[in-house]
């Protein structure tokens, strides 16, 4: 539960988000996270991928999932 609250705060904190994700979202994704069983090194299992599993869900439109992966993979090209 911490991981994913952990990751979820960092999602908020990505500067340009049009909607930040909100408790609800949170919630659905956790659910999601538990009905597919995601486990906890499963998060962010792979370092050059920076994108938790089921981002999607955290995001309230597709321009900000868009924003989103550009600056994971500007992140993944300089690390």
């Amino acid at each position: 539960m911490r991981a994913a609250l952990t990751q979820f705060y960092e999602i908020r904190d990505v500067p340009g988000l049009k909607k930040k994700p909100s408790t609800s979202e949170a919630l659905d994704w956790i659910r999601l996270l538990v009905a597919d069983d995601i486990a906890l090194e499963d998060l962010r299992a792979d370092p050059k991928n920076m994108l938790p599993k089921l981002h999607g869900a955290l995001l309230k439109n597709e321009q900000d999932v868009h924003l989103f992966e550009r600056l994971a993979f500007m992140a993944r090209r300089q690390g």
